[in-house]
């Protein structure tokens, strides 16, 4: 196999993974494209490297974590997280809208975490990624993961309590 097969195959197994990867941080999905396209052009400069390397996933994702935090800081965002609305379901007996309406409530609750571990909790929970990929991704050890995930389960947790309990 060569290394142009590979780079190939790599890259038809972690569009997806780092494109949402970089939405997660960004918040952006223009930039999640430009970020995906420039990762792949960088994995293809280096594509020698990276094929021999124990856990290209974990590396590819790092380029990406790595240059979503450089658009983040690059366009210095004034935005500030959307204040989290009051969010009661309504009762109308559609299941279906109410799966919906908490998977949104969930995503934007996610999008407030603290960076890392939004994260974590993504690349866990979304991405299926183990501990010790995710602490290469990051940079962090395996107890800091755990940690950050901890911390972010946690957080949505007593979050979404609050507000399922509100005006109860």
């Amino acid at each position: 196999m060569n290394t142009e097969t590979e780079y190939i195959e790599l890259v038809a197994r972690m569009r997806d993974t780092v494109y949402r990867l970089a939405r997660s941080i960004t918040l952006s999905d223009a930039e999640a494209e430009d970020i995906a396209q420039d990762v792949f052009e960088r994995v293809w400069l280096m594509r020698e490297k990276i094929i021999k390397i124990d856990y290209p996933r974990a590396y590819v994702c790092r380029i990406a974590h790595n240059l979503a935090i450089d658009r983040c800081r690059e366009r210095t965002r004034k935005q500030e997280f959307e204040s989290l609305e009051r969010h009661t379901t309504a009762s109308n007996g559609d299941a279906a809208t109410d799966i919906s309406d908490m998977a949104a409530l969930t995503l934007k609750l996610i999008n407030q975490l603290p960076e890392k571990q939004r994260i974590a909790i993504h690349l866990r929970d979304v991405e299926g990624y183990e501990i010790e990929e995710i602490a290469e991704v990051t940079g962090c050890d395996d107890n800091s993961v755990r940690m950050n995930l901890s911390r972010a389960r946690k957080a949505l947790r007593e979050q979404i309590i609050a507000i399922m309990n509100y005006g109860v």
